[in-house]
This record gives C-alpha cells, structure tokens and sequence, in this order.
C-alpha cells in the first residue's frame, strides 16, 4: 500500500509526466522498448484510487512528457523551413501535442468512469483494450496521426512476432496487456495471493514466449532471384532544395551519383529528386529515361506533377527506362501538403512558406509500379505510417518502397522513427521495405523488419545491396483490422459485464 500512497496528489502527478517523458525512450532512436511495459505501467499504477478528473489529468500530463519529447520536430519543419513566426510555430506545435495528449487523458476518464472498482478486471482487460482503441481512433480521425502507436517500439523484442498476425495494433495490445499484468501481479502480491501472482506472471511470460515463437515463422516465400538495387541519397538541404537556383546543380548531382551504377537492376532518388514538376523537366526526364533503358536499368524517382487545368500538384514517383509507371500519393500531410478547411484556415495560415504545398491526392487503388520484372507498392514519406493503407493484397507485389524527405524535421530523431515505422510494415507484410530519403536515413529492411543495410544520414551517399523479392500473405494481409477491433470490442464487453456483476453482488 506504500505504493499506492506514493503516487497520491501531485507526486502522483509528476510521476505520470516523467513516465510519459521515458516512454519516448522506447522508440527509435533510443530503443529502450522495455520501457513501453513500464511507462503504461507506472500510469495505470497512478491511475488506481483517483477520481475520473484526476484520471483525465494524469492521462494528459502523460501525453505531454511522451508527445512533447516525441514530436517536437514538427516545430522545425514549421518554423525552420516553413518560415513561420517562433509564435505561431510555437502554437501549432504545442496545439498537435496537447490535443494528442488529449487521447491519453481519455483513456483515463473511461477507465475511470466505466470500471471504477480496483481489481483484475480493470487492470487485464478494460486498460489494454481502450488503449489500443484509443491509438487506432487517433490513427483515423481528422486524417490521423499514427505516429508513435506504442507497438512500432517493439520492432525488436520478441512481440513483433504478433505483426504479420495482428499488425502494429497487436503489438500494442500486448505491450499494454503485458503492462497490465504487471500491475495486477503487484495489487495480488500486495494482498498475498501469491497463486494470483504466479498467474499473472505465467500469463506475462506465455505472451512473450509465443511472440519469440510467432517471430521465427517466415509467412512469405522467396520469388526469383535477387536483385541488385541502388538507393541514392542526394543529401540535397532543405533551404535550397526548391530554390530556383540550386534546380540544375540538383538535377546534375544525381545524375553524377547514378552513372556509376548503371550495373544495377534498379535505381532509386527520394521524394522530389527532381524538384520541378515533371512538365518543366521533361528534356531531363526523357535523357534519364533514355540512359536507364540503354542499360537495361529502372530508374525510378520522386518528382511532382502539375495536374493541367485543375489548380494544384500531385507528389509523384514515376519510373523510367526499362519499364515505366506512376505512382500518385494518396495520403497528404496536413498544413505541409495541403490546407484542412482552407476556407476557414488559409488567412492565419498565409504567413506559412513551404513550397508545393498545394497538392491534391492521387486515386485509390492504384496499380504497383513494375521494375525489372518485379511489382513493387510505393508509399511517400508519411503514407507508410498507416498499416492499413499499406495492405496490399496482390499476391505478386514482390517489395516495398517508401521514398521520403524528412530533411523537413531537420536534425531530430523523426528520422530514425519514421524507419522504424517502415521496419513495423516489413514485419506485417513480410516482405523486404526500400527506404530513400534525402538526408536519410537511406536503408534495406528485410522481411523480418531488420536493417540489412544503411548509408549514414547527412551524406551523399549511393547505397547498394541485393535484395530477395517475395511473394505470398501474412495473415495480416488477408484479415485486416477486423479481428483486432473484435478482439479489443469483446475484451471491453467482458470487463464491463463482470463489472456489472460484482457491482450487483456488493449492493
């Protein structure tokens, strides 16, 4: 009960804003995963004997220690490259960060409010299921930010072998689920139910133990032979990238970096290699294009496009020589792609300066590009945060590729977590991810998620390496997010049932 005193008034207080402080240690950079069964862990602790306000409160002070060290680069890309005010960069910056708090303290009040009773109920089934609904509610509304969903720190731990089964979303219910268990092997241990300890701590351990097992499973197959790839990294810095007098120092760089390695299959630049629209490059785009088929390559590059006779751009891969294609990115990123309810918000958004920012979104169901015989599904920068737009349920899509610019955010460690969201989707799909960016990081993932390979960020750099295209489904890909929002639905449906029934037996 000591314990249970400690985290009283305010101590209790500051304990949820330090624990949400440490869970951004679980995440890349850093990947103390350990740390996301611990930091829940602590604040569910905080949450026990509180009132459903206080919940709230501890909740969101959680969310501004994890959020605020987690996404503060988002003030970079505003203020340092988009030019606005250290007051209106300080505003939007903080405003995404308290209303993602929001979502924590949420949690709290209905965990609170709905299953008030301290006992195994609330701690096992009612915390990890509205904690994973709560992250898949944050992943869809207004866009969604699926950002930081604390599965994606477990791409190294044992869990990730719930992936290609449950997706992101599973790993976070067994992350939380095994946080839970903590707690309720404490609150039993405290009352000397040691059989209720030895339970809890069995259940912890099967978790995991089925996660190393499912981990070993290989749930695709290989597909002809591999491929030799090269991945260019420009390193092209974001004050001058779109500068109309850096366009043919840009475009001559990358032809520089690319005529060493003809001996590819396939070439790869990042997001808006090229940084004029395709209309406005066409001679460089058709000499590339002739030099690619010439060796019998696929050059395959980022570049927009201007949509004729409509007002705007789509952000564009296209590919060249061998074989040719488009890709339309689907998914844009809010005030940096394009303006939510412009109508409303593009007066107070008019001091902002970020070049092409007036892209419209490509179609769904788009077909893979095809290189060197192999179809590949490509993702733009922030799309590959999103595990369900990621399914592909073309059994002959052979690889990933995400082409990024996170030269946006500066030198912060978004890079290192938008890879490890791209090494969560390698996971789900089972299939080898390319990742190009700008400045980095520029990497090959395996179909387990590890890091084959990867040039060191903030050079010019050409990465090569071979790559084994595959070719099948994880069970992911064919269920979808269906089982897991049944499995949280019926985890929330027994919690409050049992709730009912031992309210009913006290009165």
């Amino acid at each position: 009960m000591k314990l249970i005193r400690f985290v009283t008034g305010f101590r209790g207080d500051l304990l949820a804003l330090i624990a949400g402080v440490s869970l951004t240690l679980a995440f890349a950079p850093f990947h103390i995963w350990p740390l996301a069964i611990f930091a829940p862990a602590i604040l569910l602790y905080s949450w026990l004997r509180t009132s459903p306000s206080r919940a709230f409160y501890r909740g969101w002070l959680f969310g501004l220690g994890f959020f605020g060290t987690g996404v503060y680069w988002v003030f970079n890309s505003i203020h340092t490259f988009g030019n606005a005010s250290l007051l209106l960069s300080c505003v939007i910056t903080g405003g995404l960060i308290v209303i993602l708090s929001l979502f924590v303290g949420l949690n709290g009040f209905f965990l609170k409010r709905r299953f008030a009773k301290e006992n195994s109920v609330k701690v096992m089934l009612a915390f990890p299921a509205l904690w994973v609904l709560f992250e898949i509610v944050r992943s869809k509304i207004f866009t969604g930010f699926p950002w930081l969903l604390i599965g994606y720190s477990q791409v190294d731990s044992p869990l990730h072998g719930y992936a290609p089964i449950l997706s992101v979303y599973g790993v976070s219910l067994m992350t939380v689920l095994s946080s839970g268990l903590l707690v309720n092997a404490s609150l039993q241990y405290v009352q000397q139910k040691k059989w209720n300890v030895r339970f809890n701590l069995l259940a912890l351990c099967l978790i995991w133990i089925i996660g190393a097992i499912l981990s070993s499973i290989t749930w695709t197959t290989a597909s002809g032979s591999p491929i030799q790839i090269s991945l260019v990294q420009g390193n092209i810095a974001q004050d001058i990238k779109w500068s109309p007098d850096n366009i043919l120092p840009t475009l001559a760089k990358y032809k520089e970096l690319t005529n060493s390695h003809w001996d590819s299959k396939i070439i790869i630049w990042p997001e808006a290699a090229i940084p004029i629209t395709i209309q406005d490059a066409a001679s460089f785009v058709q000499k590339m294009s002739d030099e690619a088929a010439l060796h019998n390559v696929t050059l395959i590059t980022g570049i927009p496009i201007k949509v004729v006779d409509k007002k705007g751009y789509y952000n564009a891969v296209i590919a060249l020589g061998k074989e040719n294609g488009v890709y339309l990115k689907r998914r844009l990123v809010p005030f940096g792609e394009y303006t939510p309810l412009e109508k409303w918000l593009d007066g107070l958004l008019g001091s902002l300066d970020i070049p092409m920012s007036d892209f419209i979104p490509g179609a769904y169901g788009q077909l893979p590009l095809e290189a060197n015989g192999v179809k590949i599904a490509v993702f733009i920068c922030y799309e590959i945060a999103y595990a369900e737009q990621a399914i592909n349920h073309n059994n002959n899509v052979g690889l990933i590729l995400t082409v990024t610019n996170d030269a946006w955010f500066g030198r912060s460690i978004a890079q290192e977590q938008h890879l490890q969201i791209a090494q969560m989707r390698a996971q789900e799909l089972g299939r080898p991810l390319l990742f190009v960016g700008n400045t980095g990081i520029t990497a090959f993932i395996q179909e387990n998620g590890h890091i084959q390979s990867s040039a060191p960020p903030y050079t010019t750099y050409v990465l090569t390496d071979k790559v084994q295209p595959r070719s099948g489904h994880t069970p992911w890909q064919w269920i979808a997010l269906d089982p897991i929002l049944f499995i949280v639905l019926i985890m929330l449906f027994l919690a409050r049932k049992i709730t009912k029934r031992q309210s009913r037996k006290e009165g």
